[in-house]
């Protein structure tokens, strides 16, 4: 067989190889991007079995915050300070007002094992699950469901 052709099927095959791992890495960004949300109610759920388990960061206004936030949430402001007093290899869930991926984005290189709260706090609220009122208030006042 002529070298042309042996040339010729080299090529097809590695064009065949490359083609089929891009597909998969398409396939393994997509299954990533889909690990990057969290459900508000499976959230919740989550929050009741280990309290202490995810690190949950508000950035919305701080008279929204004080309106209504997630149990256990803590308020920052962006840019975050240098030598914030949080876990970067805790999971971490950012609450927007709705669930802003802009935003998320800005902040996976602080939190690398951060999670965007999907919806934000609107849909939080159209589940109907409690808030807690105040700006330091971790135990005060609940709306929503009783949990």
């Amino acid at each position: 067989m002529n070298l042309r052709w042996h040339v010729f099927y080299l090529g097809l095959i590695a064009a065949l190889v490359a083609a089929l791992l891009f597909q998969g890495s398409k396939a393994q960004q997509a299954a990533l991007a889909g690990q990057q949300q969290v459900a508000a109610a499976d959230l919740y759920r989550a929050i009741r079995e280990a309290p202490a388990r995810y690190q949950l960061v508000d950035l919305r206004e701080a008279a929204e915050f004080e309106d209504g936030h997630l149990p256990q949430a803590v308020h920052l402001k962006l840019p975050l300070e240098k030598g914030a007093a949080f876990d970067r290899y805790k999971p971490t869930v950012i609450v927007t007002d709705e669930g802003d991926p802009a935003v998320y984005e800005a902040l996976v290189r602080e939190f690398k094992l951060a999670r965007n709260l999907d919806g934000g706090m609107t849909q939080w609220r159209m589940s109907r699950l409690p808030e807690v009122s105040g700006l330091t208030d971790t135990t005060g006042l609940r709306r929503g469901r009783a949990g």
